[in-house]
């Protein structure tokens, strides 16, 4: 499937509640129509969303799906998952001055999770959050990924602010043009400062290339307590609401581990076929049926 084709999430707000409608459970998905431009072809095309389905429905098959954008209510041709379609998976460590005390257990985390992933057909990023940013290289040898996460070093000196959502899109750059799943895992506190990057341009280029975004916020003090406190990675919350991904707060490692590396499993590609479309943003929802959930992207666009 070409790059071109595919349909691309953008992200309006929080995710809606599922109504029941006529014996299927709909999750439907609201975004702002743009003018499209062009003309609109006869012919078929194959586009696809990411979902995450939930433990009960891993069983569910593509006769159980039906996607409606627009006017448009189609069947799904097909399911996905990882080794079929390869994963890109980039992990962002939190190395700040602010993580000092909490830097090894994003490294134990970190490394657990890529035990647990690590296969043939999935490729590793390692991306260091801090003063100063470092990507490595992907690689799909765990070792080598394994060996960046124990030889990074936390930044010295006082609490500053952290660009994390460069950080981030640095990493979402690094594995958009590979074909196959993208998926994103943050790990550290959670606030960012001095990003050149703002968080609506970070939540476009994450819908722009269909990332599954994760995020754990791993710190030394509680992120419960005053409405202040409450700030802690609100965005990033909704960022993984946005695109099928999960969010945990200062869970054990095993448990954190364990949920991030079964959700990652659970997601697919839905791919589906439908006359060419115009350019341009469409309401998209998709269908299930009773006793099924998806957890879908919330909007598309015809690039």
């Amino acid at each position: 499937m070409s790059r071109s084709s595919r349909l691309v999430a953008l992200n309006t707000g929080r995710s809606q509640p599922l109504r029941w409608v006529a014996g299927l459970a709909v999750a439907t998905i609201f975004t702002l129509l743009v003018p499209p431009t062009g003309t609109t072809s006869a012919d078929n095309r194959q586009y696809s969303i990411v979902a995450r389905v939930d433990a009960k429905s891993a069983g569910l098959t593509r006769n159980e799906i039906v996607v409606r954008i627009g006017n448009m209510r189609v069947p799904a041709a097909a399911i996905h998952a990882n080794p079929e379609i390869p994963r890109h998976i980039a992990i962002v460590v939190d190395a700040g001055p602010n993580q000092a005390n909490a830097l090894s257990k994003e490294k134990e985390l970190a490394i657990a999770l890529m035990n647990e992933l690590s296969d043939a057909s999935t490729s590793f990023s390692i991306i260091r959050a801090g003063i100063s940013s470092k990507t490595e290289a992907a690689t799909s040898d765990r070792s080598l990924a394994t060996e960046s996460i124990r030889g990074m070093a936390g930044d010295m000196g006082k609490n500053t602010n952290i660009p994390v959502y460069d950080a981030i899109g640095s990493a979402i750059r690094q594995i958009s043009p590979n074909p196959g799943f993208h998926i994103v895992i943050f790990i550290g506190e959670g606030n960012d400062g001095g990003s050149i990057l703002r968080y609506t341009e970070l939540r476009s280029l994450a819908e722009s290339n269909q990332v599954a975004f994760f995020a754990v916020l791993v710190a030394d003090h509680s992120l419960r307590g005053t409405k202040s406190i409450l700030r802690y990675g609100w965005n990033l919350r909704e960022l993984t609401g946005d695109t099928a991904g999960i969010f945990l707060e200062n869970q054990k490692t095993p448990k954190a581990t364990r949920r991030l590396s079964e959700s990652v499993q659970d997601l697919r590609l839905i791919s589906f076929g439908m006359p060419s479309m115009q350019s341009g943003q469409y309401n998209i929802s998709v269908s299930v049926r009773r006793g099924k959930r998806l957890h879908v992207e919330k909007a598309m666009v015809v690039p």
